[in-house]
């Protein structure tokens, strides 16, 4: 009949079999997946991207945006989410004449929303809560301007209100006057 093999042997063969399995699966779960390629951007896209933050920082709003936009179409892909943040800070930025808050927010939740390995994510979720409290208190600002345009107009109407009592009670005093 047969020799029976060794524990040594079994325990060899049991190592061999552990060792494939665990190498075909590792396989067969990694097959499908795509490892993150390390792209550092083009001496250009840093340049556009340092040539927008440079006219951001004296104040040529116009320029920048046309820089972060030359980023977005012809170096797509390659630092989308630095020149949205370019893009949000210069329509956010106060002193800039063409100021848009709502611009801003879409450049910022679209960091979040379409690159959220960016480092930029907190940077952008940060600013998306301050526009969205500007907002809030630009609404406050119109409610409390429109209050005190109908306390004006009520303050007006109460002081013509007084002048009217006024000049009533001089003709009255006018007229006890002449009767006396």
């Amino acid at each position: 009949m047969g020799h029976k093999p060794t524990w040594k042997r079994k325990r060899f063969l049991l190592y061999i079999t552990s060792c494939l399995t665990g190498a075909f699966l590792l396989c067969g779960c990694t097959a499908g997946m795509s490892f993150p390629q390390d792209r550092s951007p083009t001496p250009a896209a840093t340049q556009h991207l340092s040539q927008g933050e440079f006219m951001l920082l004296t104040g040529d709003y116009d320029a920048a945006r046309r820089e972060s936009c030359i980023l977005l179409e012809q170096f797509a892909g390659e630092v989308d989410d630095q020149a949205l943040y370019l893009l949000g800070l210069i329509w956010v930025h106060p002193d800039n004449p063409h100021h848009n808050t709502h611009r801003a927010d879409i450049c910022f939740r679209r960091i979040v929303d379409w690159h959220a390995e960016s480092p930029l994510v907190t940077a952008a979720e940060t600013w998306l809560a301050l526009i969205a409290r500007l907002e809030e208190n630009e609404e406050v600002v119109v409610r409390m301007k429109t209050i005190s345009l109908a306390l004006e107009q009520q303050l007006k109407a109460e002081e013509n209100k007084r002048i009217q009592l006024e000049e009533r009670l001089q003709q009255m005093k006018a007229i006890d006057l002449n009767l006396e």
